[in-house]
């Protein structure tokens, strides 16, 4: 089963050329960069890459920018592999904040202080889908049948990053404890859902909007309002459960690159996000843009781990190791 064909969503991004960069490409090494995404072809973070980088190479003069998939342990392994590249602007990793996750369950010995912040793109409210099945349609009813039958409920995640953070909290809002899996990236998850191997996950209005009033039930959207591409879908506060949940994505590169280099590829996006074909065609997918800059951006990351870091602690997960 084809869960998501890029060929079709990257269509909308090449019919407006963009601006030619004002500002001179620095000197790499290099004659293609790449764009690492820790995750499978076909779920949200490969998306989202592949239309940025798309729009990227319509406006950069000289070398071109290339996704590469580099998935498995849910990001970690392609996290790993720009953490120990040169900071030569030759590689950079577009990736969520499970960076922060993983490092404080343990699972890799480096947090976001390893990499140098480049542009956050954009924020995207966790949707909480359910398998084609009987118990439960809605937030109450899932925390009716998970407190009747425990464990019972499986609840796909990627292991140690935002989505099993995410679990976590909302199994904690609805007083249940869901039996959590790992999987590698969200298009799995879609996968096992479908086949009701499991019966809950966090899945992307473009991946899985497909499926819902047939093949998968959707059940919430967390954030303030609702989608509005999802008009019928209630958010959590609705049923009573107020939580924001949001996995934010963005361009990072190895600590200790230039500055120089850092400036020029913040630029790069903040010209493609400029553009309107662009903007559309990421906000009709479900994502919220957010850009913003070096400086922003690793002021949020220092921000979100403090705040990180408590919820690990506070759920008994924390262990992170050096």
């Amino acid at each position: 089963m084809k869960i998501l064909k890029l060929s079709t969503l990257l269509a909308a991004t090449t019919a407006v050329a963009g601006p030619t960069l004002a500002q001179d490409a620095p000197d790499l090494p290099c004659d293609t960069v790449r764009v690492v995404v820790g995750f499978p072809p076909g779920g949200g973070s490969d998306y989202q890459a592949r239309v940025l980088v798309d729009a990227a190479n319509e406006i950069i003069d000289g070398t071109e920018l290339q996704v590469v998939n580099i998935s498995g342990q849910s990001g970690n392994r392609g996290s790993r592999d720009v953490v120990e590249s040169d900071p030569d602007g030759c590689t950079m990793m577009f990736h969520l904040a499970a960076i922060l996750s993983s490092y404080f369950t343990g699972r890799v010995p480096y947090s976001w202080e390893a990499f140098e912040p480049v542009a956050m793109i954009s924020r995207e409210p966790a949707t909480y889908a359910a398998s084609n099945n009987d118990n439960f349609t809605n937030l109450d009813e899932l925390a009716a049948f998970a407190s009747e039958n425990p464990g019972e409920v499986t609840a796909a995640v990627s292991m140690g990053s935002d989505s099993h953070f995410f679990a976590l909290q909302l199994q904690d809002a609805l007083g249940v404890e869901f039996n959590i899996v790992g999987y590698n990236g969200e298009a799995e998850r879609v996968t096992a859902l479908l086949s009701d191997v499991v019966q809950l996950a966090q899945v992307t209005e473009q991946t899985a909007a497909q499926y819902f009033g047939n093949e998968l039930t959707a059940l919430a959207y967390m954030a303030e309002e609702r989608s509005p591409r999802l008009p019928d879908v209630p958010t959590g506060g609705e049923q009573g459960y107020d939580l924001d949940l949001a996995g934010t994505r963005g361009f990072l590169l190895p600590a200790e690159t230039p500055d120089e280099i850092v400036d020029y590829y913040a630029d790069v996006f903040r010209q493609v996000l400029d553009r309107e074909d662009v903007v559309d065609e990421l906000e009709s997918k479900g994502m919220i843009i957010d850009y913003r800059g070096p400086a922003e951006y690793r002021e949020w990351w220092q921000a979100t781990s403090d705040e990180w870091e408590k919820l690990a602690k506070n759920f008994g997960v924390y262990n992170p190791r050096d």
